[in-house]
């Protein structure tokens, strides 16, 4: 599937109704409300100097996703991404993780590297992130609840500018040091 990217302006009526449409899985809250949706969008959630959103627009003119990074005044950025369920194992993610490296890396000369979390479970987005250049780089026991209450394990994963330039993957050392 092809799909381009728009910046989110101050349309929170249609993010409303995009984020209440589905079930996130993957996310602490499965479900939002709409009066979260437009609490966290005052606190400047989804646009500000620290953090932009994106729609991920199919071909036909449809939205499919979205896109947010964020920590872009300090720190190395993350994001999140959510694609429609009826949209996933389309390549929509692999897409636009690709896209959103290459957004970051050209448009912010000062950030070297970009990271991301995920559950353990959630194979489709660590199968993204592999694709896309991401190293696995922290492994946390039991650090994520879910909404049912169960302790899941959170992947942190990351990309530096080198390799994205290079387009190679650096791999890391999990065993450098003995006791």
């Amino acid at each position: 599937m092809k799909v381009h990217f728009q910046e989110f302006k101050n349309e929170i009526d249609t993010l409303v109704e995009f984020l209440t449409s589905d079930t996130w899985e993957f996310y602490g809250t499965p479900n939002p409300k709409p009066e979260r949706i437009r609490a966290s969008y005052e606190n400047n959630y989804y646009t500000g100097d620290d953090c932009k959103t994106f729609w991920i627009i199919s071909e036909d003119d449809i939205k499919v996703g979205t896109l947010r990074v964020y920590d872009l005044e300090d720190g190395d950025p993350l994001f999140d991404i959510r694609i429609l369920s009826k949209c996933k194992g389309m390549g929509i993610g692999t897409i636009a993780v690709n896209w959103l490296v290459a957004y970051v890396f050209n448009n912010y000369s000062d950030k070297d590297r970009i990271e991301a979390n995920t559950r353990q479970d959630n194979y489709a987005m660590r199968c993204v992130f592999h694709k896309c250049g991401f190293v696995k780089e922290a492994h946390h026991r039991k650090a994520w609840v879910g909404q049912d209450g169960i302790p899941y394990d959170a992947i942190g994963y990351g990309i530096t500018k080198e390799d994205w330039q290079s387009g190679k993957v650096t791999p890391l050392n999990w065993n450098d040091f003995k006791c």
